[in-house]
């Protein structure tokens, strides 16, 4: 630790705690799976003590606040959603890379997913049924030994934002070309040539990866102009959607279940800022 917190990152910097707490966690993860005991709680007070340090340092560029990517609401998803639409009409995008991404956006907002689930689900994931759609997640971080969980989607209000039609449509699309399994969501090569067709530049079946995905919300958020686009991730997506269902409502326990956290602590980060929204303490006093 003492050698950690006196060191200097590329940019002049000590490093985060959060820097830190990473390393930490891999030395430990290294002694566990080497078979020896790793007693950290010395080396957590230290850092524990680092963080208090760093976020009052008196000098600002050195002071330390935890970033986050950007939340983004059901009015920047909107935003984005309409942006790749005009990009596509203006012919700065093809269509099939409109709806493509503009299916990542709506899938990504309405399972709260994440990255890895996402970027993993197959066509043979998706059942559509009378009352909406039934999205398999075959496995993910809260869920290791891959039992599988369930997402239920319901159809949206607005066509634009509307899970079950868009992915519907989404499947239809990667029909007419041919393909009806395999992964979902795919690469699109710089002649529009989809990924598993004839023709397709790229390697494999070409599964989107997970730094495609950030790209895509990335672009969309530059398209939109949103402020500090160039900051925003695939997790804004799922952390948006998470305050938004707060915002709206949901109890803690229905938001754990849908977007599979393993505990509440962190799905009430998201229900006390959505719940402030939706129910602040000032709303009646009249500022």
């Amino acid at each position: 630790m003492h050698h950690l917190t006196g060191t200097t990152t590329q940019y002049g910097r000590p490093p985060a705690p959060s820097t830190i707490d990473a390393m930490l966690s891999c030395v430990q993860s290294a002694h566990k799976l080497a078979g020896h005991d790793c007693d950290a709680r010395l080396a957590r007070m230290a850092l524990r003590a680092y963080r208090r340090e760093r976020a009052s340092d008196p000098d600002p560029a050195r002071r330390y606040r935890a970033r986050r990517a950007p939340e983004i609401d059901l009015g920047g998803l909107r935003a984005m959603i309409d942006a790749i639409g005009s990009a596509a009409e203006a012919h700065r995008i093809s269509p099939l890379r409109a709806e493509r991404d503009q299916v990542v956006l709506v899938l990504g907002f309405a399972m709260m997913g994440r990255r890895s689930e996402v970027a993993a689900l197959d066509i043979e994931d998706l059942t559509f049924t009378g009352r909406g759609l039934i999205v398999g997640v075959r496995r993910s971080k809260s869920d290791q030994d891959a039992i599988g969980r369930e997402v239920i989607l319901k159809p949206g209000r607005r066509p634009q934002t509307d899970p079950v039609a868009l992915l519907r449509s989404w499947v239809a699309t990667l029909d007419a070309h041919g393909i009806t399994s395999g992964p979902l969501l795919r690469g699109i090569d710089r002649r529009d040539h989809l990924a598993g067709t004839s023709g397709y530049a790229g390697r494999g079946a070409g599964r989107i990866s997970d730094e495609t995905l950030n790209t895509i919300v990335r672009d969309a958020a530059r398209r939109a102009d949103l402020d500090d686009a160039a900051r925003y991730t695939f997790h804004g997506l799922r952390a948006g959607a998470a305050t938004a269902a707060a915002e709206s409502g949901a109890a803690p326990s229905t938001i754990q279940e849908h977007g599979r956290w393993n505990s509440l602590a962190m799905v009430f980060r998201y229900w006390r800022r959505g719940s402030a929204w939706a129910n602040n303490a000032l709303d009646d006093v009249g500022l």
